[in-house]
């Protein structure tokens, strides 16, 4: 079998949809799968947002040394830390995209966000260099609030939460959009700029090492490097609303031999709700599934 056909086949062992991205960084050998479709991106956008601050630092108009202070207008729901912090704490600017790349802190990813100059400023940035299905909208608070009652989406975060332990998410909303009115990429833009990231086309060597130095220290490793034999350096970043399921970034399959791919992945997520124990053992097939393509297309490239 092919590679496309053993991933093909994981696919529709696991009764998932997915938009798969490979390209062999060396050789440029390509593999794809709806590789041009759009998919929401969820929290993988967020590596978009670090290429554009990795071109602003080139430019000299972002200082990852300087320190931020945290406002309690700042806090974001969804995942991250910042939230249960005091306003008044001063991270540094590369605090703020660590936290954004490792934990996924949304907090952090929109003062980041802030920082370029918004969300506008990081599509420019991604259609600048030609990838031009890569859509950034709305940043972490903005997306959120489309999966709740408008009259909720304002209320502390607090209420909010307590609302999400009752009721479904909406999911009639932009976030859930394929088109270029939400946060959306192709698997194949997403692999492209994950290439044009570490072969430091994008940005000088120096800060090429640090964005990606940031990247392999990712904390959330259930998904594509499930399966990766221990010790592998994956630098990526993952992404997840409702049912969509992502991951991206590049494996080091050899220290000449580094493999860029991307997976978005759409699940039956929503006929779980309020079913903890069974969406919890879907959700570990789905990962799973996408750790069996992480370690397929390791084998495969090791030869």
């Amino acid at each position: 079998m092919s590679l496309k056909q053993k991933l093909q086949a994981v696919l529709d062992e696991c009764r998932i949809e997915a938009g798969i991205a490979i390209t062999q960084i060396e050789t440029g050998e390509q593999v794809e799968i709806d590789g041009s479709g759009l998919y929401p991106m969820a929290s993988v956008f967020k590596i978009p947002i670090l290429a554009t601050v990795g071109q602003q630092i080139a430019q000299g108009r972002f200082n990852l040394d300087e320190r931020v202070p945290l406002r309690t207008e700042d806090k974001s729901a969804g995942s991250g830390i910042l939230p249960f912090f005091d306003a008044g704490l001063q991270p540094t600017r590369r605090d703020l995209i660590t936290l954004m790349i490792i934990i996924s802190d949304n907090t952090a990813t929109d003062m980041t966000v802030d920082l370029v100059g918004g969300a506008q400023v990081v599509e420019n940035a991604m259609h600048a260099l030609g990838l031009t299905d890569i859509f950034f909208k709305l940043n972490c608070k903005d997306l959120l609030k489309s999966l709740w009652p408008a009259d909720l989406a304002e209320r502390p975060i607090e209420e909010i939460r307590a609302w999400s332990d009752a009721n479904d998410i909406l999911r009639d909303g932009v976030a859930f959009l394929r088109t270029g009115a939400n946060n959306v990429s192709s698997a194949n833009s997403m692999t492209r700029l994950n290439v044009m990231l570490y072969t430091g086309e994008i940005v000088p060597d120096a800060v090429r090492d640090e964005l990606i130095r940031i990247m392999h220290t990712q904390q959330y490793n259930q998904r594509l490097p499930r399966f990766l034999p221990s010790g592998v350096p994956f630098a990526h970043k993952t992404g997840t609303i409702g049912p969509f399921c992502n991951d991206s970034g590049v494996i080091t399959v050899a220290p000449d031999n580094h493999v860029a791919i991307t997976a978005f992945a759409v699940w039956d997520e929503e006929k779980y709700f309020q079913q903890p124990e069974a969406r919890n053992q879907r959700l570990f097939e789905v990962e799973s599934a996408l750790g069996k393509i992480g370690r397929i297309t390791y084998d495969h490239y090791r030869g």
